[in-house]
Formats: C-alpha cells, structure tokens, sequence
C-alpha cells in the first residue's frame, strides 16, 4: 500500500541537518507500485518554497539512461539503427576520422575513447556546440579499449539519432519514453514549470538556475544535447523504473532488458552495459544484485533498479546549489542500503 513514510521522511531530514542538500524528494516500491514517498526541505531556498511530491527536478545525467539510452535501444528494435553502426554513417563531416569510426555501441557503454568533456562559453546553439567539437582532438584512446565516462558519448548519440530519423530528441522522447510511460509532467528543457527544484551553476553562469538546463552542453542545446536536459518528477521516473521492472514491451522488449542487466564491456577493468551503470562494490550498496542498472545526475539525482529483487530507488535532490562536496555519495549509499534493507530506522 502506498503512503507517506514517517521513518523514510526522517532519514530524508538527516540530509537536512548535515546540509547535504536543500530538499529532497524520494520513492521507494516494486513492478506493482510505489510502496513509500517522502518529501523534505525547500525546492528553492531563496524564495523558501517547500519541496513537495510534484516538484519537477532537473534530472542532468539521468538523461542518459532514461531518454537518450531508452530512444536509441527503441529505435534498434525497430530496425532504424543498429549497434555497430559507426558515426560517419550519420555524420560524413567524420568520414577519414578516426572519430567516424565510434559504434553506437562504443557510445553507449562509454568506451568510445572521447575526452570526458568539452565546453566553451561561446557556444550558445547546436551548431555551435558541433562546430566547436568538430576541430579538437577529443580522441584520448582507442575506440572498443577502454572505459572513460564521457558526456560527449552522448551528445553524438543525440544527434545520430535525430540524423537517423529526422525528428528532435524532444519529439523522440515523447514517442519512445514518455508517452508509453505515462510521464505527463516530464520534459526536455528548458521549462518554465513553476514547482521547480531551483540549482545553482558555480561554474559558468554564477547565479540561480530555474527552468534552465544546469549542464553546459544541455543549455546551449535546448536541451537536447542527450547527455542532460531532461525535467521530470518522482512519480514519473517511478513510472519509468516499473515499466523497466515490467519489461512488458511497454518502451523495451524483455529480451532487451534482460541483455541490458549483462556486462557489456567484458574486456574492460570497469563494468557497464548499454547507458546503464552496473551496481558493483559499494554502489548503490552491496545488498543490491550486481545486475542493477542505475545512474546518478550531477545535479544530486539518482535512480535504481534491482529486477533480481523487484525493487527500485529514486532519490531526487537539489544538491548541486550548495556544491558537490556536501556528502551526497555517502548518503546516496545509506539510503540504497536502506531500500535493500527495507529499513529506514
């Protein structure tokens, strides 16, 4: 049965009083539902406006796996791209580049060899973000050779995408994920929402952030940028973590759920599979299967999957407005360890 949890709402305070963040929203359940929500703290602290249930997050890198990941696996069932198909097929600008020959697959699983990331303040649009990357040496090894987690992974697999079917990564999304799902509250920024979780960028606009996509890349590409743009709540992205706990077509197949849970780099020294990490050592928490698939935003958002165990963890947070030394990888872990547990005393 569904309700507010007394003992999750206080550990959700213990964030509070070590200031790890300014509020927080969780969900905790199964394939069969949420079994546990809780709120704390202030959505935004310079107008003390509480954090509540409907609270939209800037979701950052959640993007990957939810939007990006779910699309470009969607569109491989139905025949529209394939894994091994390389970049120079939807980008002959790379033709005779050794960045040309990136497989989708190499991107996904973030062994592609690109640098981890590139920015410049100048750029302010799409075009300007790949006439920008297109002249730098972003190779630092290899395609296939090792793992190296790199937002530009996908910010190519959005535009292969959207190359490969003509239609934004906005319009994909809608079709692939969040229709099916029944995400009626999420988007690909920017937002002008009113219940939103407000950030604070410290590195490149210095000042609040409301509606706007905190990633760099994400806000000069509308965002669309594949690696981070997405606004959602913690009823969507509970939604979304049934749908895959389901895995009864409703955005993948089952088989292709099933394939995701493997390691998808078995000559690498880190595991990964396909716009998923892996649950391995102490994260989320070592009472988790190896086979969960999770991934984090930088933003101090969170989201996790165990099909072993029937469970799922969401764990939304506006951290990233009081920095990122606040504690939130430690806490991040205690509060997995605790869904596992199923205890949050």
């Amino acid at each position: 049965m569904q309700k507010t949890d007394d003992t999750l709402d206080a550990f959700l305070t213990r964030g509070l009083d070590e200031t790890v963040y300014p509020g927080a929203v969780a969900a905790v359940g199964t394939a069969d539902g949420i079994d546990r929500v809780a709120t704390t703290g202030r959505r935004d602290p310079e107008r003390d406006d509480a954090m509540t249930r409907t609270t939209v997050f800037d979701a950052a890198s959640l993007t990957k796996p939810v939007v990006t990941a779910t699309t470009a696996l969607s569109l491989v069932e139905s025949g529209v791209v394939a894994l091994s198909d390389e970049l120079r097929r939807y980008f002959p600008e790379l033709e005779g580049h050794r960045r040309g020959e990136i497989r989708l697959l190499e991107l996904l699983t973030h062994s592609s060899g690109l640098q981890p990331y590139a920015f410049s303040k100048s750029w302010e649009s799409p075009a300007d973000v790949f006439d920008g990357l297109r002249d730098r040496s972003l190779l630092e090894a290899e395609p296939g050779t090792r793992y190296e987690y790199s937002c530009l992974n996908f910010v190519y697999l959005a535009e292969a995408l959207r190359r490969a079917t003509d239609r934004s990564l906005a319009d994909l999304a809608e079709t692939h994920v969040f229709d099916p799902v029944g995400m009626d509250a999420s988007c690909l920024g920017p937002t002008d929402e009113a219940n939103l979780a407000a950030t604070y960028c410290h590195d490149h606009r210095d000042r609040t952030l409301r509606g706007e996509v905190h990633d760099p890349l994400g806000w000069a590409m509308d965002g669309h940028s594949g690696n981070a743009g997405l606004f959602t709540t913690v009823d969507d992205l509970a939604a979304f973590a049934r749908s895959y706990l389901v895995a009864d077509g409703t955005i993948l197949s089952a088989a292709t759920v099933e394939r995701l849970q493997d390691d998808w780099l078995p000559d690498c020294a880190d595991r990964h599979s396909l716009g998923w990490r892996l649950a391995d050592g102490t994260y989320p928490a070592p009472n988790w299967s190896r086979r969960g698939l999770g991934h984090t935003g930088y933003t101090g958002t969170s989201l996790w999957l165990d099909h072993d165990r029937d469970r799922f963890a969401v764990l939304l947070t506006n951290q990233v407005y009081n920095g990122k030394d606040t504690g939130l990888i430690r806490f991040r872990e205690r509060f997995h360890a605790m869904v596992a547990a199923g205890r949050f005393d």
